[in-house]
């Protein structure tokens, strides 16, 4: 069975979503990077991240930035950026396009009309999928990028030209390193932050409604609040799936170890299996842990701003847009009916 009150999306209207996820993605990307290139340097050390180790070069998040910086400069701190910025606006764009294509074709079945919160995690973790996909070559660039010593080669490829030159040498198993474990991860990651940020809006609106004493139909809520139900939702959808990321991005290694000799030891990781027990044999249950802290500010981060900023140009522009549109089609019943008379 149908709902057949379902609002549809014109074409113009599902540009503008996308346009709202690319320009979310876009922003998001600035504000994440350097918690991005802490993430992944700490993830790719096989040595522990103590700081009085004197065999490893991270040891915690104000000592990377320094020490960052100093090798670096300030870009090493955005390093991978353009790659990252290419990666988001494509990932972003196609991410919450199909979502609300999704939402829409959902909203038209009897069961998921009726169970709004397994709508939420199933049209998210699949438009996570989606744009995972479309992103992926993207990752493996940024990834490489950030990894790499600053002198070689691979710290200065570009994100379209980079994924170019892993396709023509390492074919479409290296362009695609990690995808399969990424989408397994991706799914219940992304299908999390929509669930949750819609139950914590929930909550802000029935909390709002009840401090206040008024109801709230359109369920407004300001910024700041929208801010902070982002960043609790991305928190708590990270820190299930974090595992899964780190060894996602320890396979992104293969093939460019000689490149990454500044760094210490590189983790042996040419398959799922071998990277689970490498890291299970030389650090431990805590090795998939690692790179954790600066993943969740940069998650609680990364999460907030996109919400928030789509959410934003959603209610600004897009629906503002709608409402333009159904003033048109009302215009022109209307004068169908004089026009009959």
């Amino acid at each position: 069975m149908k709902d057949q009150n379902a609002p549809r999306n014109s074409p113009t209207v599902q540009l503008l979503q996308a346009v709202g996820g690319g320009v979310s993605g876009a922003i998001t990307r600035f504000v994440s990077q350097p918690f991005d290139v802490l993430k992944i340097r700490f993830q790719l050390q096989v040595e522990p991240l103590k700081a009085k180790s004197n065999e490893s070069k991270y040891g915690g998040m104000l000592q990377a930035f320094k020490t960052i910086y100093r090798e670096e400069g300030i870009r090493g701190v955005w390093k991978g950026h353009l790659a990252g910025q290419v990666m988001s606006i494509s990932y972003a764009l196609v991410q919450f396009w199909s979502y609300e294509q999704l939402r829409n074709a959902a909203a038209k079945k009897k069961f998921f009309h009726e169970h709004n919160h397994f709508s939420y995690f199933v049209c998210g973790g699949t438009a996570g999928c989606i744009g995972t996909i479309v992103a992926q070559p993207f990752d493996v660039v940024r990834t490489r990028v950030v990894a790499a010593d600053p002198d070689s080669r691979t710290s200065q490829l570009g994100a379209i030209s980079g994924a170019f030159r892993v396709f023509r040498n390492e074919g479409f198993r290296g362009i695609s390193s990690g995808m399969a474990l990424t989408l397994l991860q991706i799914y219940p990651l992304v299908g999390a932050n929509f669930l949750f940020y819609k139950l914590f809006n929930r909550m802000l609106v029935n909390i709002g409604e009840y401090v206040t004493d008024k109801q709230n139909p359109k369920h407004t809520i300001p910024g700041p609040l929208l801010f902070i139900s982002g960043g609790m939702s991305g928190v708590v959808s990270k820190m299930l799936v974090y595992p899964a990321d780190v060894i996602k991005k320890r396979l992104m290694l293969h093939h460019f170890e000689d490149d990454r000799k500044s760094f210490g030891e590189n983790p042996k990781c040419s398959s799922v299996r071998e990277c689970i027990a490498n890291t299970l044999k030389y650090e431990g249950p805590s090795g998939f842990y690692k790179g954790m802290l600066p993943t969740l500010y940069k998650s609680g981060v990364m999460t907030a701003c996109y919400f928030t900023i789509y959410d934003t140009f959603n209610h600004y522009v897009t629906q503002a847009y709608k409402r333009y549109e159904r003033d048109q089609e009302d215009e022109k019943q209307t004068q169908a009916k004089k026009g009959k008379w």
